[in-house]
């Protein structure tokens, strides 16, 4: 995912509420990656294919609470909870049972998802899924922003 920005700004909310999670993985938080001005081409090796004005600055994203799991149905329902990484290379965290009308609290907050390889169209990303469609409800809050970059050195 790539945000055109008129400049790479601090970290902002991102709330994940999803009413019904289903067998496919579905991506809950997601880390960006910025095109941003650049006319100076002061990063001269990380241009926005684009637009040759424009820099690609990396991005992250950060859990900021516990994941929530409700389940609302009458029977127990597995949920799976992994990192699908920007090399496509999926990262198995959990895989849950939750009783009937329970609430599994997943403990996540610092989790941090990055974007920086340019080529990729996604970055990190965390992905759930359950056993069951229509029963499983996921609430959380995280957090989207540009990382940190040292200025490139001039010779």
């Amino acid at each position: 995912m790539r945000y055109t920005v008129r400049q790479a700004g601090a970290a902002v909310p991102k709330s994940i509420a999803i009413e019904s999670i289903g067998t496919a993985w579905v991506t809950i938080l997601e880390a960006p990656d910025f095109s941003v001005p650049d006319p100076q081409l002061r990063w001269p090796t990380d241009r926005d294919p684009a637009d040759n004005e424009r820099r690609i600055q990396p991005g992250f994203a950060l859990v900021e609470s516990p994941i929530m799991f409700h389940n609302g149905s009458l029977n127990t329902v597995t949920v799976e909870i992994s990192i699908l990484t920007e090399a496509d290379v999926r990262i198995v965290q959990a895989i849950i049972q939750v009783t009937p009308q329970e609430t599994y609290l997943h403990p996540a907050p610092g989790q941090r998802l990055l974007k920086l390889d340019k080529a990729t169209a996604n970055g990190d990303r965390i992905q759930v899924k359950a056993s069951a469609i229509d029963s499983v409800t996921v609430t959380s809050t995280g957090s989207e922003g540009a990382a940190e970059q040292h200025e490139p050195e001039t010779v």
